[in-house]
């Protein structure tokens, strides 16, 4: 019987070999280096939830708003919109929100909860009543869906006869 017919002792016999090809190595080092970076940046808290915000003035208004920037499935999320009008609120304040950005959302309402609700195709309408002196506080309470996979983007308006007068634009990324 010949070195080629020769039957393996076992079936792990050319593993060795093959383990410490220089590819192979390479693969490996690249495997530690990538799960490195990733254990390094969850370090960071950027693999939780990252809020931003954004703000903008118009029409004699001002608005601050503080959302998930980057959001994991399953965590709450802060969804936190200040309209602040210097002299103060005479009329109730329409708040003008798209809706599609909503989808990745569980939510708890809203706080104060609106005086009144509508909707179009694109857009959410609350009214909300005016609120003593000069600034109005509307909190979303949510968590991102668990079934969420991608993220959102979005538009915050104050909505004063029939026109935007200020919008925030924003976007929320879903890390799986």
């Amino acid at each position: 019987m010949g070195t080629a017919d020769r039957i393996p002792d076992s079936v792990l016999d050319d593993v060795g070999t093959f383990a410490r090809s220089p590819t192979v190595a390479w693969i490996r080092r690249g495997a530690v280096v990538l799960l490195a970076v990733i254990v390094l940046v969850g370090l960071t808290g950027r693999l939780g939830v990252y809020s931003a915000t954004t703000h903008a003035s118009g029409g004699g208004y001002e608005l601050h708003l503080e959302y998930p920037r980057i959001a994991r499935p399953g965590l709450d999320v802060p969804w936190n919109l200040t309209v602040r009008k210097p002299g103060g609120f005479t009329e109730p304040v329409v708040i003008a929100v798209d809706s599609d950005y909503f989808d990745i959302f569980e939510s708890q309402g809203w706080a104060p909860e609106p005086s009144a609700e509508t909707s179009d195709a694109d857009r959410i309408y609350m009214t909300l009543d005016p609120p003593p002196g000069d600034t109005l506080s509307l909190g979303f309470d949510a968590y991102i869906q668990p079934s969420s996979q991608r993220g959102a983007s979005g538009s915050v308006s104050v909505h004063e006869n029939g026109i935007d007068v200020v919008t925030v634009d924003f976007k929320t990324w879903v890390v799986p």
